[in-house]
């Protein structure tokens, strides 16, 4: 269970407005995202939605799988600011609908595949940090070369060694991500506001880069 923390990403979808969506020009229906460390991410739906999320919200304690996963999102007003911050114009229209669900984040923020035992018929992939999208072909290719016992460049992959690292003991792990992750908060506040963000703040926000970055679902 070390191998992994499991966190929130959370996301909010507005009432219908293609006018308004319109006049800012988001028609294209692409997904966009920002380079924070826990990633904002948005895209407008045919119907005249706007689609916005953050990652990087609830850190779930010992690696459970937490009730809140499955229930509407408390990051709710979170979401609302991000949402006028990036479109003012749709500041007055309301939250159609708000949820979120976990991510498996390695300690790498590189996703990690093996067997369970030399002798086992168990094989697993994890570790995606919230970018399954992308690489989800290449696990694909990898787990299907390990079920049919192949020898090639996708068995020989450094990714298939089991886990890339391991993260402390709880309640280290949790206090540690609440710390990170509240720190990270402040930098960025900071830094949207023109303000040069606190030593201690910049040097705990750097435990979760190689990770964060890697965080772009």
């Amino acid at each position: 269970e070390r191998s992994v923390a499991i966190v929130s990403s959370d996301m909010l979808i507005t009432e219908p407005r293609p006018d308004l969506l319109q006049d800012i020009g988001l028609t294209s229906g692409v997904t966009v995202l920002d380079s924070r460390i826990f990633v904002h991410y948005y895209h407008n739906t045919p119907d005249g939605r706007i689609m916005l999320g953050k990652g990087g919200n609830t850190f779930a304690y010992g690696g459970r799988m937490l009730p809140v996963f499955d229930q509407p999102s408390p990051y709710a007003g979170l979401l609302g600011k991000s949402l006028e911050q990036f479109f003012p114009a749709f500041a007055g229209v309301g939250i159609e609908a708000t949820w979120n669900g976990p991510s498996d984040r390695s300690v790498t923020g590189l996703p990690f595949f093996g067997q369970m035992s030399s002798h086992g018929n168990v094989f697993y992939g994890f570790g995606y940090s919230g970018s399954g999208v992308g690489p989800c072909h290449m696990g694909g290719q990898i787990l299907a070369s390990l079920v049919l016992g192949l020898a090639n460049d996708w068995t020989r992959s450094p990714l298939v060694n089991g886990p890339l690292g391991y993260f402390p003991p709880e309640p280290i792990r949790y206090l540690g991500s609440l710390m990170v992750r509240n720190a990270i908060r402040r930098k960025e506040r900071a830094e949207d506001h023109g303000r040069r963000p606190r030593h201690l703040d910049v040097r705990l926000a750097r435990f979760a880069a190689a990770a964060g970055k890697a965080d772009k679902g």
